[in-house]
């Protein structure tokens, strides 16, 4: 292949100077661009360093007070479990003494009570009667209670207390509000 430079002698040598000339200041202007993106990119490293610093101490002040927090969470969970179940003895204190307040209003002249027992909402009463139409009279009256939701006469037996013949029984149900 052939070259062919049409540019008189007199404008090569110039041509060249400003080739150089201009590629020497295309060269220095990248540098100076280049040097100002460093550092630029260098300046905003160490300000997003500085600011993951201060956001690290700041979760570490503010573990501090997420500690606290939780211990203040589980307290109060603590202390609400306490309260409920307070509330839960207390409900069920008034709900024995309602039964015992009642229960007089409920026997017959002929039927006492021996024994009372309670646990969560089950109650079994024990006692004793001169005739057996007196027990089932008892459990009739007991299953019409409102807070006494199941009646059951367990167990009905001939005893000889004192010399006297007795019917001994046990009622179990269940109670609620």
């Amino acid at each position: 292949m052939i070259k062919i430079n049409l540019l008189p002698k007199a404008f090569r040598k110039q041509a060249k100077k400003y080739g150089w000339f201009l590629f020497a200041i295309l060269f220095v202007l990248n540098i100076v661009i280049l040097g100002f993106l460093y550092q630029k990119n260098t300046s905003d490293i160490d300000r997003y360093q500085r600011l993951i610093e201060g956001r690290k101490k700041e979760i570490a002040s503010l573990q501090k007070l997420r500690q606290e927090y939780q211990l203040l969470t589980n307290e109060r969970k603590e202390m609400e479990r306490r309260l409920s179940a307070i509330n839960s003895l207390k409900e069920g204190r008034a709900l024995s003494a309602r039964i015992l307040f009642d229960m007089p209003a409920l026997l017959s002249e002929n039927v006492w009570l021996k024994t009372y027992k309670r646990t969560e909402n089950q109650f079994e009463l024990e006692g004793r009667s001169v005739e057996n139409d007196s027990i089932s009279d008892l459990v009739d009256a007991m299953a019409k209670v409102p807070y006494i939701k199941t009646v059951e006469l367990k167990r009905v037996e001939d005893i000889n207390e004192a010399g006297i013949n007795l019917k001994k029984f046990i009622i179990q149900g269940t109670v609620g509000l």
